[in-house]
């Protein structure tokens, strides 16, 4: 409360100088003005002598040497009120305030985050010094980033006025990124930065602008909180008016000056119940420094103190914001932890991330789950570069059979239509091929951006996820493409073959043969090592109602035949291994007495076959051992352990009773004002800031009332409030249901694909075996007596033989992506019913076979409110009887008419 005091006449520098000229003119002393000599003023004046010539005042005014002396207690509280207020004036620094937020940010988060089903790990909200993202210019005074020239002019001139001065007092910046990320990212030595799973997600938690953006919506909502229990903490305020006051001699209340100095001092506190207290202590300090030199001082103290007892009191009107803010700091924590697990999901199988953390609370709709899309991320990639690999391996096939195709063409043995059937099915081949790597690059470039990183990084993408879907060794490709291009050097004219060297070449390729045959007796190993859990997994699917109806052939799920698959290859293993030892004999035995052309190129194209049939042996081999995590739950118990493991299910029941509590909080408002006032205040006498009489006090109690005769905007609004709670159950029960139908779509699919992938490996096995026959009829010798036919080929050899390579190839591709969407699926059920754990570093924690009982153990339902009235529901109503009217309810009589008086 400021005391305003009143001002009375005071003599102005004007009438003293009036004066002291009057006095001279009569040969008298002037009288000076007491204040004359503390301030000097007196010196700057003259008087002006009858004829209006300008007399100094200097020579004629002696020292006073009476005065009033001031209060020297009143002058030290000016002073340090002063000194208070100027101090208040600038504040503190940018920097404190910065930190204060962040300090009391962590502990909110420290506090909600005390669950380990929603554990922040390292959470920081800034983002790392290895980020893109991290700025190293100061954080509360960062230098002007780069600007576009012609704007830039606008904030120095606009309309011909000069703009403000100072836009580069913290410098200029000539970035926007951070200029040292690139020197944190781990590349390799060629400066290639190689990915992996672990590295893909490490690279996205640093640079990954969503999810940065995700962890600020969350500091945001923690400050939403520290606002709302400031409100109840008790407040302070200080101000100061400081104004020296100079009035005219004609101003109303005549000449005067004086400095007044008026602080008052508040403090306000909020009660749990809508109580509001307000204590404040005001001081007025006025001097006066014309006429006579005196002083006021008045302070006072005063108080209120307001008790709503209808509108407006009560918990659940006074703390609806508090209790709103840290539910919802609460449901955002737990939907940060949420939001990191669909962001693992994101970055590894491509699921878009979903909804992370709102300010201001989170709807139901809002949360609603998002149907899990086909597999992406680095699952893409990886499996484009099996793609891309099982494609040059069918161009490598095609090139060697159109080579074949080539030289029977040249000894009569075959017609031209098929030789071109079969070179123009190189040129598709080709074609895909080329085709598939850009559209790798081009996915590629998309997925560094969604990392964070510009797609100028040079990236390669390598990891073993997929390794067991090599089904032939890089190695054994590289070794055949080398023979096939030999021998297609060796067919080139005389003068075009100067350049190849038989005596080091030869011994290579028998060094690779030899390599090829540990690849296969490796790969033998791994089939006898994953024959036991093949053989159960088959048992399995073989009892499964579609395969007993005859949905699906049951001879791709018999456990017999599989034996009998592992017992061919294994003879044609000791058959392969004795024949590659034995060419590898033969290619070192023409490296050292290299005979003519004819006589090696047949050599060599032995090789290339027996290359190819050691590629068909591979696949079939390493076939059988890719197998599939087991995954079998029950929707109905996957459902109950969603709904206990779930965090947005949790942020879900939360934002339901949050829409319900507005209810209560509207009705409120309907209610009318009734308050109890009590106030009253305290001052002090003789002109001392400091002498407090209780005679002077003040004491007012009493009731404070307001009709709800105008309440239409309330009724609205509460009525409003009970249709939002209405469409928040019909949204609450629809976002159960749209999990449901994930849950059930995810385990309907898993189960289709367990059966639909041992139909894709039987139709890998019948494409290898198919291109197995068909090159075996381009090997065969011509019949005798058949030189003068025209052609010894069926006229279908060639495009059979197309038809097996691109039948092999998309069995290949479909048995890869078969795989890669049941992993992407069991990653998803696990997201799906809550149970997805992630480590320290941000990897997802395998949990292995997803069975009966799986997530039922670990975490605790939320706890029951204590002593909750459970209200039971209704009796059902039988469908098959109708449904009985309402009772009428009497007629309203209405009002009888009053006459107009």
């Amino acid at each position: 409360m400021t005391i305003h005091t009143h001002d009375a006449s005071r003599e102005t520098v004007a009438g003293v100088r009036s004066r002291a000229a009057a006095a001279i003119r009569s040969g008298q002393q002037p009288q000076t003005a007491p204040w004359s000599r503390r301030v000097g003023i007196a010196s700057q004046f003259a008087a002006h002598g009858p004829t209006g010539e300008q007399l100094p005042l200097r020579a004629h005014w002696k020292p006073v040497r009476r005065c009033v002396q001031p209060n020297p207690m009143a002058t030290a509280i000016c002073a340090v009120l002063i000194a208070l207020c100027l101090w208040g004036a600038a504040g503190c620094s940018r920097q404190h305030y910065r930190r204060q937020a962040d300090a009391e940010v962590l502990g909110l988060l420290a506090e909600k985050s005390n669950d380990p089903r929603w554990e922040l790990h390292d959470y920081r909200f800034t983002p790392h010094r290895a980020s893109r993202m991290y700025d190293p210019t100061s954080p509360d005074c960062p230098p002007m980033p780069p600007d576009d020239p012609a704007s830039h002019q606008l904030m120095h001139r606009v309309d011909c006025k000069p703009g403000y001065k100072h836009w580069h007092r913290h410098g200029n910046a000539m970035f926007v990124e951070n200029p040292d990320w690139r020197s944190y990212l781990p590349c390799n030595d060629q400066g290639v930065l190689v990915l992996d799973r672990r590295l893909a997600m490490q690279v996205a938690l640093v640079n990954s602008r969503e999810y940065q953006t995700e962890l600020e919506d969350l500091y945001l909502s923690a400050l939403d909180v520290t606002f709302q229990r400031f409100r109840f903490d008790a407040q302070f305020f200080l101000t100061n008016q400081t104004f020296y006051q100079n009035n005219g001699p004609k101003a109303a209340g005549g000449a005067s000056r004086r400095l007044s100095s008026d602080t008052e001092a508040t403090s306000r506190k909020l009660g749990i119940a809508g109580s509001e207290l307000v204590v404040g202590f005001a001081n007025s300090l006025v001097w006066q420094f014309a006429g006579p030199d005196d002083r006021t001082a008045r302070s006072i103290i005063d108080f209120s103190l307001v008790q709503p007892l209808l509108r407006g009191a009560g918990r659940a009107v006074v703390m609806e914001n508090l209790t709103d803010s840290e539910r919802a700091l609460l449901a955002n924590v737990r939907q940060m932890e949420q939001f990191r697990r669909a962001f693992y999901v994101n970055v590894i199988a491509g699921r878009a991330s979903g909804p992370g953390p709102g300010r201001g609370g989170l709807l139901i709709d809002a949360l609603t789950p998002t149907t899990p899309s086909s597999s992406g991320g680095i699952y893409t990639l990886l499996s484009d570069q099996i793609r891309i690999r099982n494609q040059r391996v069918n161009v490598s096939g095609l090139r060697d059979s159109l080579d074949q195709i080539q030289a029977h063409y040249d000894a009569g043995r075959i017609d031209r239509l098929q030789l071109d059937v079969a070179r123009q099915a190189l040129f598709n081949a080709q074609n895909r091929l080329l085709s598939l790597q850009t559209a790798y690059d081009n996915r590629l470039d998309a997925y560094k951006i969604q990392l964070g990183l510009p797609p100028d990084v040079e990236t390669r993408v390598e990891d073993d996820l997929l390794k067991p879907f090599d089904l032939v060794d890089p190695s054994l490709i590289a070794i055949s493409d080398q023979v096939t291009d030999l021998i297609d050097r060796m067919r080139d004219p005389p003068e075009a073959r100067r350049g190849i060297d038989l005596r080091q070449q030869l011994p290579q390729f028998a060094d690779g043969l030899l390599q090829v045959d540990k690849l296969l007796e490796a790969d033998r190993k791994l089939l006898d090592r994953a024959l036991p859990s093949r053989r159960k997994q088959l048992a399995e699917l073989s009892r499964r109602e579609e395969v007993l109806r005859g949905d699906a052939d049951s001879r791709a799920y018999s456990v017999e035949l599989l034996e009998r698959r592992a017992a061919d290859l294994n003879r044609d293993m000791d058959l392969i291994s004795s024949v590659l030892k034995q060419v590898a004999d033969e290619l070192r035995q023409t490296a050292q007495a290299p005979g003519n052309d004819e006589q090696t190129l047949p050599l060599l194209i032995r090789t290339s076959n027996l290359l190819l049939n050691a590629t068909l042996l591979e696949t079939a081999l390493r076939l059988d051992t890719v197998t599939l995590t087991p995954v079998d739950l029950d929707p109905a118990e996957a459902y109950i352990t969603a709904s206990q493991q779930r965090l947005d299910w949790m942020n879900a029941r939360a934002a339901l009773v949050d829409v319900w509590r507005q209810i209560e909080v509207t009705a409120n408002a309907l209610k009318s004002n009734l308050d109890v006032v009590l106030d009253g205040d305290v001052s002090t006498t003789d002109n001392n800031p400091f002498r407090f009489q209780g005679t002077t006090g003040r004491m007012r109690v009493g009731f404070r009332f307001d009709a709800p005769l105008t309440r239409l905007i309330e009724r609205n609004q509460y009525r409003e409030a009970l249709i939002r709670y209405q469409r928040a159950r019909r949204a609450y029960y629809a976002y159960e249901d749209r999990i449901s139908q994930n849950l059930r779509s995810t385990l309907r699919a898993m189960r289709q694909a367990q059966l639909d992938f041992e139909l894709r490996r039987a139709g890998v096995l019948v494409a290898v075996s198919q291109v197995d026959i068909t090159r075996e009829r381009l090997t065969q010798p011509p019949k005798p007596g058949a030189a003068a036919q025209a052609t010894t080929f069926g006229a279908t050899t060639a495009r059979d033989l197309v038809q097996a390579y691109q039948g092999l190839l998309n069995a290949q591709d479909n048995f890869l992506l078969a795989w890669v969407e049941y992993e992407a699926n069991r990653l998803n059920l696990d997201f799906e019913l809550g149970t997805m754990r992630l480590d320290t570093s941000g990897m997802w924690i395998d949990p292995g076979p997803i069975q009966h009982g799986y997530g039922q153990a670990p975490g605790q339902p939320d706890e029951p409110e204590p002593n909750p009235e459970l209200i039971a529901p209704p009796e059902p109503i039988e469908l098959n009887q109708p449904i009985a009217p309402p009772a009428p309810q009497p007629e309203a009589i209405p009002p009888r008419p009053q006459p107009i008086r």
